[in-house]
């Protein structure tokens, strides 16, 4: 057992890593605000700008070896989509984060009047 134990640790620590979203993105509903997304989804763990457009990342295992990463995109502080991609978990799930890939925010209709 003491050799076993340090497997373990790594393992929990390794779990503990990912920034889990711990309930389900399919609560969220488009014109959300940020404060709605928070309560929702807890702190994102990155967030990219551009503009009044955020994109809030959360990543999460989704199985053994498995993660799931989440995109929330954000305009004029209302929720306009919500993109998902999987990938492989070495060490954790943060070795899999990438960067915001605009293309991926939906179209926004904005009203300048």
């Amino acid at each position: 057992m003491p050799k076993l134990l340090p497997i373990v640790l790594i393992v929990a620590l390794i779990s503990n890593g990912c920034a889990s979203t711990g309930k389900p993105v399919a609560k969220l509903e488009p014109g959300m605000t940020k404060q709605q997304i928070l309560d929702t989804l807890g702190p994102p763990a990155d967030r990219s700008f551009r503009g009044t457009d955020e994109a809030w990342q959360y990543q999460e295992i989704a199985g053994f070896g498995q993660c799931k990463y989440t995109t929330v995109w954000i305009s004029e502080g209302k929720l306009v989509g919500i993109s998902t991609r999987r990938g492989g978990s070495v060490a954790g799930c943060g070795l899999g984060s990438q960067p915001a890939d605009w293309s991926q925010m939906p179209s926004v209709e904005r009203n300048y009047n």
